[in-house]
């Protein structure tokens, strides 16, 4: 497992990083990052990014590399509300760039939040445009094991399972082909769940069984312990309860060692319902109380009401009917707010929803506008061309004239000096020199105008340096 000083190396790389290499760097911090821990990853992207600001800030694909990777960290903080307009405004800087995998990694990470927010159909809309463009690259081929595994996933929530089964399956031929032991561990649970569903119990149970396999060989600990609960799963929808009991009992213990406090909530959860399966109805009231205990004070009130209602039935079934009732009101106590919470959510995730997409709106006529104002500006440049070299012809012209006089003005002395060197007066040595003169202003006008344009020039740059 990666830890904290080895992630932060990937960061110093970046900093320091010829352009060519940014993304590079970008990705190998990606790919050690997802299995940081999530508030430990927020700190280091943040204090990135701060430097990126004092330091890089006009370095744009360095700078867009270094925002992303904020905007990442508050994706896998579940801050939304935040990581979505910066996935939006990332997403016109690295097409600016003409970086296609930096803008498919910020829409396969839109397309992520969509599918938590619960709009699958704009998930799927950006997670295919994401996967289309990351499938044409290995360097991002990270990108491409976590699209397909939302992908699966989304359209495992959408019920639609051969679908589903196809992008996990192409996800695990990648991540096993790459040695990526994190996709190969998601993708084999994404296949054992929608085999389970499907009471394909012998395919659902060698997918678990790979999965936990692969995960005690990389030694990473959450993906062992979810491996382990999933095979409880496993064995509790074929009804071997004891088999379970034992799994869920052993990510439990793990879930506590590790400090992975919303995992033993859950294993709580899972082993009180196993035991009152068993009928071991002590056993399940004190899990199921030591599940509560530990979901109050962070609030999981969905699990909680669960836990009460499990409760209550326990109660009811042994015959105390005072303790089953006060169980049941805090039941429906729990859950009337669940659902209260649940509209409120619903209506910010539509806020988040709406705002993104008339901020992608909104670009997009921004960018058609800035674009017909550069055409403008071209064309009006090459008017303003156009008369500067009209301008310096007259000018050139107007200096030949003058030279040309001078010149003419002079003849007499250049044919005096000439009729001196030759002893008779000559009509054609006089006729000579004036076409050598006339035939001389057409050169010296061309090289008085390339002097006056290349001094413009010359002074346009200036400005522009200052």
């Amino acid at each position: 497992m990666h830890d904290y000083h080895h992630i932060n190396r990937h960061l110093d790389e970046l900093k320091k990083c010829a352009s060519a290499d940014i993304a590079t760097h970008a990705v190998a911090f990606f790919e050690s990052a997802i299995l940081l821990e999530r508030s430990k990853l927020l700190d280091l992207a943040e204090s990135h990014y701060k430097w990126t600001e004092q330091h890089a800030k006009h370095k744009q694909l360095r700078f867009a590399y270094s925002k992303l990777i904020l905007a990442f960290s508050r994706f896998y903080n579940e801050q939304y509300e935040l990581a979505m307009p910066m996935l939006t405004e990332l997403t016109d800087l690295f097409n600016g760039q003409n970086d296609r995998n930096g803008a498919a990694v910020c829409t396969l990470l839109q397309g992520s939040i969509y599918r938590t927010l619960g709009n699958f159909d704009m998930a799927l809309m950006a997670l295919w445009e994401a996967h289309e463009q990351l499938k044409k690259t290995e360097l991002f081929r990270h990108f491409y094991m976590a699209c397909g595994v939302t992908l699966g996933g989304t359209l495992l929530e959408m019920k639609q399972y051969e679908a589903a089964i196809s992008h996990f399956t192409t996800s695990l031929e990648k991540a096993e082909a790459t040695g990526s032991f994190y996709w190969n561990i998601y993708a084999l649970h994404g296949l054992g769940k929608v085999y389970l569903i499907n009471q394909n119990y012998p395919a659902a149970k060698l997918c678990f069984e790979k999965a936990k396999t692969v995960a005690e060989k990389y030694n990473h600990p959450l993906s062992l312990c979810n491996s382990i609960g999933e095979l409880g799963n496993y064995y509790y929808a074929v009804q071997d309860f004891e088999t379970a009991g034992k799994l869920h009992l052993e990510a439990l213990t793990m879930r506590e060692q590790y400090g992975f406090t919303g995992g033993v909530i859950t294993s709580c959860l899972q082993l009180g319902e196993t035991y009152i399966k068993q009928q071991r109805w002590k056993d399940s009231v004190d899990i199921l109380e030591k599940g509560l205990k530990m979901a109050l004070p962070l609030k999981v009130k969905l699990k909680m009401y669960q836990m009460h209602l499990l409760l209550s039935d326990i109660y009811e079934r042994r015959g105390d009917l005072t303790k089953s009732l006060q169980h049941y009101k805090d039941f429906h106590h729990l859950r009337e707010q669940v659902e209260a919470e649940d509209n409120a959510r619903k209506l910010i995730n539509a806020r988040i929803i709406f705002e993104a997409e008339q901020t992608k709106k909104e670009n997009s006529i921004i960018k058609k506008q800035k674009q017909e104002i550069e055409k403008k500006n071209i064309e009006l440049q090459e008017i303003v061309d156009e008369l500067t070299r009209a301008k310096i012809g007259r000018k050139a012209r107007a200096i030949t004239l003058v030279i040309a006089i001078a010149l003419f003005i002079l003849d007499d002395t250049i044919l005096h000096f000439a009729l001196s060197v030759v002893p008779a007066n000559n009509y054609f040595i006089s006729l000579i020199v004036k076409m050598v003169i006339i035939f001389s202003l057409g050169p010296i006008n061309k090289s008085i105008e390339h002097f006056l344009l290349k001094k413009v020039i010359h002074k346009e740059n200036k400005a522009k340096v200052r």
